[in-house]
């Protein structure tokens, strides 16, 4: 891979079951999928990452992780003995009280692990309570755990990320504006990228984010993900639901092999350099939230 961008992070998506069936959610997640990855597939992504020196990432996602509690502890403590930092993106289902999230999160803190990102808006909201996600907070910010908060927004939102901040009763500002001595955590907001169930949600509800849609993206074949059959993902967006860009299997590649043959493909090397903008002849005719959906309906019409 001489010259290309290199792989900073891979987000295993451990199981695609989720105790939420949140109404944006682009990979469909649901109480009744249950494909999730075992321990020992599990281990062997981790081991496979851990050879591509600018990998400093595991995410841990799904689906809800912490269906699998054990299984997240186990990779936690699996990759940080390796050098490599993790992140857990939950909804807090599993937090129903201060104990609950203090038994997990004091075995998580122990493993190892770096980042918990939390999942709060109107869409988890819907079957999460608001206070299970405040116990988790308050839980991780007594355990010295980074706190990452996003929150995805429809236009009508009233959960927005000044409304968790006033709940919480602290400020959570953005990567930008923090001071790590001043804050436990950072919050990112975002409109939903309509795909997936998301497609669903009436475009009246779309929330543009005023994000420009030109210019490359840093994330195609940098931040990876791997769904629970070992299939590679070539991002972590919406646009890694399609078929097609897959980059290959680790169960029977090695993922340097795969983003050495994925850096042949023009696709990949346009979106790098220039965007999803790189691959249409000309300007975009339709609304779109931000540069993901832009890329999705693009790479799309290339299936």
């Amino acid at each position: 891979m001489p010259g290309s961008p290199p792989p900073f992070r891979v987000a295993l998506m451990i199981t695609e079951k989720c105790d939420a069936a949140c109404a944006h959610c682009w990979f469909d997640c649901d109480p009744i999928k249950g494909a999730t990855m075992s321990r020992y597939d599990a281990q062997n992504y981790v081991d496979k990452a851990s050879r591509i020196p600018s990998i400093e990432w595991i995410s841990l996602t799904g689906g809800e992780p912490m269906l699998h509690a054990d299984l997240v502890e186990d990779l936690v403590a699996y990759a940080s003995d390796q050098g490599i930092k993790t992140e857990l993106v939950t909804n807090c289902s599993w937090a129903a009280t201060p104990k609950n999230a203090f038994y997990f999160l004091r075995k998580l803190s122990d493993a190892g692990l770096t980042v918990l990102n939390i999942s709060v808006d109107n869409f988890h909201q819907a079957t999460i309570p608001f206070e299970r996600v405040k116990i988790t907070y308050e839980v991780a910010k007594s355990l010295g755990i980074r706190i990452v908060v996003m929150t995805a927004l429809s236009k009508s939102s009233k959960l927005r990320l000044a409304d968790v901040s006033r709940l919480l009763g602290e400020e959570i500002p953005p990567p930008r504006e923090a001071i790590p001595s001043e804050h436990a955590a950072i919050g990112i907001e975002s409109g939903f990228t309509p795909v997936g169930r998301g497609a669903t949600i009436s475009r009246s509800e779309w929330h543009i984010d005023g994000s420009p849609l030109t210019g490359g993206c840093g994330a195609v074949l940098r931040d990876l993900g791997v769904r629970p059959s070992g299939e590679v993902l070539p991002c972590c967006s919406a646009s890694s639901t399609l078929r097609g860009f897959e980059l290959g299997n680790l169960d029977n590649q090695s993922l340097e092999r795969m983003l050495t043959d994925a850096w042949g493909r023009d696709v990949f090397k346009v979106l790098s350099e220039k965007g999803p903008m790189g691959l249409l002849k000309t300007q975009p005719q339709d609304v779109y939230v931000n540069k993901c959906h832009l890329c999705y309906e693009t790479l799309k019409k290339l299936q």
